[in-house]
Protein backbone atom coordinates (compact mmCIF):
# COMPACT_ATOMS: atom_id res chain seq x y z
CA UNK A 1 0.00 0.00 0.00
CA UNK A 2 2.95 2.33 0.72
CA UNK A 3 4.60 1.34 -2.48
CA UNK A 4 0.99 2.14 -4.47
CA UNK A 5 0.80 5.97 -1.96
CA UNK A 6 4.37 6.73 -3.65
CA UNK A 7 4.08 5.55 -6.61
CA UNK A 8 0.99 7.83 -7.20
CA UNK A 9 2.46 10.84 -5.15
CA UNK A 10 5.43 10.53 -7.77
CA UNK A 11 3.54 10.51 -11.17
CA UNK A 12 1.12 13.37 -9.84
CA UNK A 13 4.53 15.57 -8.96
CA UNK A 14 5.78 14.53 -12.70
CA UNK A 15 2.36 15.76 -14.34
CA UNK A 16 2.80 18.99 -12.14
CA UNK A 17 5.96 19.89 -12.91
CA UNK A 18 5.74 18.88 -16.66
CA UNK A 19 2.45 20.85 -16.93
CA UNK A 20 3.91 24.18 -15.14
CA UNK A 21 4.86 27.34 -17.13
CA UNK A 22 6.78 30.52 -15.99
CA UNK A 23 7.49 33.81 -17.94
CA UNK A 24 10.91 32.34 -18.95
CA UNK A 25 8.43 29.66 -20.98
CA UNK A 26 6.18 32.20 -22.51
CA UNK A 27 9.17 34.28 -24.03
CA UNK A 28 11.06 31.46 -25.24
CA UNK A 29 7.98 30.57 -27.44
CA UNK A 30 8.50 33.49 -29.74
CA UNK A 31 7.25 32.73 -33.06
CA UNK A 32 4.50 30.25 -31.38
CA UNK A 33 1.82 33.38 -30.49
CA UNK A 34 -1.09 35.20 -32.21
CA UNK A 35 0.22 37.93 -34.44
CA UNK A 36 -0.63 41.46 -36.19
CA UNK A 37 0.75 44.33 -37.77
CA UNK A 38 -0.43 47.47 -37.09
CA UNK A 39 -0.39 50.41 -39.85
CA UNK A 40 1.11 52.72 -36.47
CA UNK A 41 4.29 54.24 -35.59
CA UNK A 42 5.99 51.74 -33.31
CA UNK A 43 5.55 54.46 -30.65
CA UNK A 44 2.26 54.59 -30.68
CA UNK A 45 1.71 50.91 -30.64
CA UNK A 46 4.34 50.49 -27.54
CA UNK A 47 2.22 53.01 -26.05
CA UNK A 48 -1.30 51.34 -26.92
CA UNK A 49 0.31 48.02 -25.90
CA UNK A 50 1.43 49.29 -22.41
CA UNK A 51 -1.91 50.26 -21.72
CA UNK A 52 -3.95 47.45 -22.76
CA UNK A 53 -2.03 45.02 -20.27
CA UNK A 54 -2.71 47.83 -17.83
CA UNK A 55 -6.52 47.85 -18.40
CA UNK A 56 -6.56 44.18 -18.88
CA UNK A 57 -6.19 43.61 -14.84
CA UNK A 58 -2.70 41.60 -16.04
CA UNK A 59 0.20 42.19 -13.87
CA UNK A 60 2.65 44.14 -15.90
CA UNK A 61 6.29 42.86 -14.79
CA UNK A 62 8.44 44.07 -16.84
CA UNK A 63 8.62 46.22 -20.41
CA UNK A 64 12.22 46.27 -22.08
CA UNK A 65 11.31 49.51 -24.98
CA UNK A 66 14.92 48.58 -26.27
CA UNK A 67 13.95 45.12 -26.62
CA UNK A 68 10.49 45.52 -27.89
CA UNK A 69 9.56 42.75 -24.80
CA UNK A 70 7.07 43.11 -22.29
CA UNK A 71 6.28 40.30 -19.55
CA UNK A 72 2.49 40.32 -17.60
CA UNK A 73 0.96 37.66 -15.33
CA UNK A 74 -2.41 37.00 -14.53
CA UNK A 75 -3.89 36.19 -10.97
CA UNK A 76 -4.25 32.87 -9.38
CA UNK A 77 -8.03 33.18 -8.75
CA UNK A 78 -10.93 31.04 -8.14
CA UNK A 79 -10.86 29.17 -12.05
CA UNK A 80 -7.12 30.11 -12.86
CA UNK A 81 -3.75 29.51 -11.42
CA UNK A 82 -1.95 32.53 -12.86
CA UNK A 83 -1.16 33.05 -16.55
CA UNK A 84 2.42 33.77 -18.30
CA UNK A 85 2.18 36.17 -20.84
CA UNK A 86 4.89 37.72 -23.24
CA UNK A 87 4.41 40.61 -25.84
CA UNK A 88 7.21 41.59 -28.65
CA UNK A 89 6.70 44.28 -30.53
CA UNK A 90 8.66 45.64 -34.01
CA UNK A 91 8.91 47.43 -36.38
CA UNK A 92 8.00 45.70 -39.35
CA UNK A 93 9.02 47.41 -41.86
CA UNK A 94 9.40 51.40 -42.51
CA UNK A 95 8.00 53.91 -40.00
CA UNK A 96 4.34 53.51 -39.74
CA UNK A 97 4.27 49.06 -39.40
CA UNK A 98 4.42 47.69 -36.27
CA UNK A 99 4.26 43.94 -35.70
CA UNK A 100 2.77 42.49 -32.04
CA UNK A 101 2.86 39.20 -31.37
CA UNK A 102 1.30 38.08 -27.84
CA UNK A 103 2.29 34.63 -26.42
CA UNK A 104 0.41 33.62 -23.10
CA UNK A 105 1.28 29.88 -21.38
CA UNK A 106 -1.08 28.99 -18.58
CA UNK A 107 0.92 28.31 -15.21
CA UNK A 108 -0.92 25.29 -14.79
CA UNK A 109 -1.17 23.38 -18.84
CA UNK A 110 -3.99 21.36 -17.20
CA UNK A 111 -6.23 24.78 -16.79
CA UNK A 112 -8.79 24.83 -18.56
CA UNK A 113 -10.42 27.86 -17.52
CA UNK A 114 -7.53 30.88 -17.28
CA UNK A 115 -8.48 33.08 -19.11
CA UNK A 116 -7.44 33.70 -23.18
CA UNK A 117 -4.82 36.43 -23.21
CA UNK A 118 -3.58 36.32 -26.38
CA UNK A 119 -7.77 37.02 -28.11
CA UNK A 120 -8.40 39.16 -25.75
CA UNK A 121 -5.47 41.29 -25.96
CA UNK A 122 -5.44 41.51 -29.51
CA UNK A 123 -8.77 42.58 -29.59
CA UNK A 124 -8.37 45.52 -27.37
CA UNK A 125 -5.59 46.28 -29.55
CA UNK A 126 -7.85 46.20 -32.82
CA UNK A 127 -10.15 48.53 -31.14
CA UNK A 128 -7.69 51.21 -30.11
CA UNK A 129 -5.43 50.47 -33.27
CA UNK A 130 -7.22 49.94 -36.37
CA UNK A 131 -9.68 52.92 -36.27
CA UNK A 132 -9.48 55.80 -38.36
CA UNK A 133 -7.10 57.78 -36.40
CA UNK A 134 -3.81 58.29 -36.43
Amino acid sequence: MKRAITALFIACSLILANGCSTLADARAARGEGTTRIYDRPYDQVWAAVISTVRASGLALVTNDRSEGLILAQGAVGALSMGENVAIYVEDAGGKVKTRVEIINKRALATNVFAPDWESRLIRALDTQLTSDKP
